[in-house]
């Protein structure tokens, strides 16, 4: 197959929903998303060509499920600050920064050589090591509630680590978690991720397993009140500490707040997952900024300063079951048990601690923030000039754009509504414009993450801002030529 062929044949109508509501719209989204495939194919050969290499390898031709576009994946070769480089050398502004992992940009020197420091001494001790003890003394110095910490290799198992302390802590089965809220891939996770909330985010659970968690409405305490006060099962509530998404679907801190007492009154574990909003919202996370304390808090990304690893941290009651107790039929029948051939790696210990030492004043997270509150003024003021019914929003260095829904676009972009007050369904529901968003912003220089999310690093600057805004701006022109918009 050529390669000009190849973009369009392997180009699904649409990986987004609604689709446009006429048979006349989704014949002229597929003509743009043909078009901008094209395009792609044309300018990034190398990618393409890596990319039928990989479509022979993996499901979807992807390694992570947010990696699939319609067509051809962008492969990147290196990377440096707010920038990155595939191997056609295009250069990109970069706003998936690690998944969010890279607080500190791209190939931050201190922790580039703290890697390399370590991996000469050692990759794999199979034994303790000095490293692990820095890393954990550095996330107590920064965490409120680190009073015990456990090293785990992901955020997916920092959640699942923290849902078997709490079980064990409360000798209860049952988890509450949120619409919308993402706690992770695995099995425990996967129930009222996206929409519809009521299908799992995933095949291959069985209903046994799902039954164990319980998916309440965002945002309604009162609902939680009663669940509460009905049941004497639940074991612990689970949730983002900004809201669904990356706070895509904002809390107010009020409910946090009253999450905190409910839990208190009726001996429910609280778990923050920080996964995304620990050490960026503030170098003590979430709980550290709304002063709103957990008993449990799943953290990754940041922690591991861009390796794979993470941790679950907590209150030394939380972890009091994952103590020895000398006893061996104690311990081997009613202790919380946890194996990792990689926690706590030497190298993932070395690059999560320098990184930590580095935002440990604060400054990197108020950088980062800084330039989000412009990105978002900015993005807003374009849409407005366009008569786009869009709007840009978020909290920290975290950010969000809504295109599906004009009725909430125009007054969330123009002050008069606040998005936690937006219905989440709407805030969760992806554009039919998203995705050919995604590939034409590429096709100027920037690259987006799909779906509600996109973050910053302390890196970005007045050149990435300019820039950004002005493919912004050849972006929604590009649609417009191809009469999406």
């Amino acid at each position: 197959m050529k390669i000009s062929e190849f973009a369009v044949a392997t180009a699904p109508s649409s990986l987004y929903s609604p689709s446009p509501s006429s048979a006349a719209r989704r014949d002229v989204f597929a003509d743009a998303q043909q078009a901008l495939e094209k395009e792609f194919v044309r300018r990034c050969p190398q990618s393409v060509a890596l990319y039928q290499r990989a479509a022979a390898l993996f499901p979807g031709g992807v390694t992570h499920d947010n990696r699939r576009l319609s067509g051809p994946s962008l492969f990147v070769r290196n990377a440096r600050g707010a920038r990155k480089n595939d191997h056609d050398g295009h250069s990109y502004i970069d706003y998936w920064v690690g998944h969010g992992a890279l607080i500190l940009g791209h190939a931050r020197k201190e922790v580039i050589e703290a890697i390399h420091l370590a991996a000469q001494d050692l990759t794999h001790p199979g034994a303790c090591h000095e490293r692990e003890v820095l890393w954990g003394e550095q996330i107590r110095q920064l965490m409120p509630n680190a009073e015990r910490i456990r090293f785990t290799a992901s955020g997916s198992e920092s959640s699942a680590l923290a849902v078997r302390l709490a079980r064990a802590m409360t000798g209860k089965n049952i988890l509450i978690k949120f619409e919308g809220h993402f706690h992770g891939w695995l099995d425990h996770a996967v129930e009222g991720v996206d929409l519809p909330f009521d299908t799992p985010f995933s095949a291959g659970i069985p209903g046994i397993v799902r039954s164990q968690t319980l998916v309440l409405p965002a945002r309604d305490l009162q609902i939680v009140a009663d669940v509460l006060e009905e049941r004497d099962d639940i074991a612990a509530i689970i949730l983002e500490p900004t809201g669904a998404s990356g706070g895509s679907v904002p809390i107010r801190l009020d409910f946090l707040r009253g999450l905190r007492q409910l839990t208190s009154q009726h001996g429910v574990a609280l778990i923050f997952d920080e996964v995304i909003t620990g050490f960026r919202l503030a170098p003590g996370g979430a709980q550290g900024r709304f002063n709103v304390t957990p008993d449990l808090t799943c953290l990754a990304k940041i922690v591991a300063g861009g390796m794979p690893g993470g941790a679950v941290c907590g209150s030394r009651d939380a972890f009091k079951a994952m103590e020895f107790s000398g006893d061996a039929r104690k311990d081997r029948i009613r202790r919380v048990t946890h194996y990792g051939t990689f926690n706590a790696s030497p190298v993932c210990a070395a690059a999560g601690t320098a990184t930590l030492r580095l935002i440990a004043d604060g400054e990197a997270c108020r950088k980062a923030e800084s330039y989000a509150t412009r990105l978002r003024q900015g993005l807003n003021t374009l849409f407005r000039g366009e008569a786009l019914p869009w709007a840009a929003y978020g909290m920290s260095s975290v950010f969000h754009i809504l295109t599906s829904d004009a009725a909430c676009g125009l007054p969330m972009r123009d002050g008069t509504l606040d998005a936690a007050d937006v219905d989440p369904a709407i805030l969760k529901q992806k554009g039919a414009i998203d995705a050919l968003l995604r590939r034409a912003l590429q096709l100027e220089g920037v690259d987006l993450p799909p779906g509600r999310q996109a973050w910053i690093s302390a890196t970005h600057g007045p050149a990435e801002l300019e820039q950004t805004l002005d493919a912004f701006s050849r972006a929604i022109n590009r649609l417009r030529a191809l009469k999406c918009l």
